[in-house]
């Protein structure tokens, strides 16, 4: 999302990319037949899916076979900040990355619940009654709160659903076989106190900042 608790999860991975290729780096150097370090870069390969002879240059490239990220953007809410925060942050630590708009996949599901129950009239004025019959509005447009909260929450239900789509089919896409795990960034703060929407960012394989506080995040 470009936010702090997305990147710290991004920023996680590179460092463990980091400790991995200086483990082959110094090992290497201190014996080219260093059983240790031939085991580092045996794992790295398998782990990876990558050839027997690759030899990783720099942990940018690790990360890069390891992490890709998406940039998950709602057209009403999101900004070009934040993407390009985004795009940036991937950039630096060479993930693969990609971005889509989720607004199409959630207005489909809007109006398949509008078509299944339609607003009654409540009586309210005329103009009201036709915002209604518009369709649901966030609260930053006149909407409800019980609009907004499902507003909200469907759209963070929907890129749950998108990551795991995209965790088993981006290496079909990229030629390769298997699937990625699917990483969480939900920090302790949230689970202690409650405040996540179910089946969201919670919902993963793996939350490396799950025991991390959002103010050392």
């Amino acid at each position: 999302s470009g936010g702090v608790d997305s990147a710290s999860t991004s920023l996680l991975v590179y460092s463990m990319s980091k400790l991995v290729f200086e483990a082959i780096c110094t090992r290497s150097a201190r014996d080219r037949e260093d059983a240790a370090a031939y085991d580092v870069l045996h794992e790295l390969r398998r782990v990876a899916r990558c050839p027997p002879q690759w030899v990783p240059q720099s942990a940018e490239e690790i990360c890069g076979e390891l992490l890709t990220t998406v940039y998950l953007g709602s057209a009403p809410a999101s900004s070009s900040e934040t993407r390009s925060r985004a795009a940036d942050l991937a950039h630096a630590i060479g993930s693969q990355h990609a971005s889509l708009d989720i607004w199409p996949v959630v207005s489909a599901l809007l109006a398949a619940f509008q078509a299944a129950f339609p607003r009654r009239d409540t009586g309210e004025n005329d103009s009201e009654s036709a915002a209604n019959r518009k369709g649901l509005r966030f609260a930053s447009e006149g909407g409800s709160r019980e609009e907004n909260l499902a507003l909200q929450n469907v759209q963070a239900r929907v890129r749950m659903v998108l990551a795991y789509l995209i965790a088993q089919l981006a290496p079909w896409a990229r030629g390769s076989s298997g699937a990625l795990l699917v990483l969480g960034s939900s920090n302790v703060d949230e689970a202690l106190r409650g405040y996540l929407t179910k089946y969201d960012c919670s919902a993963a394989d793996i939350n490396p900042i799950g025991g991390i506080s959002k103010t050392d995040l």
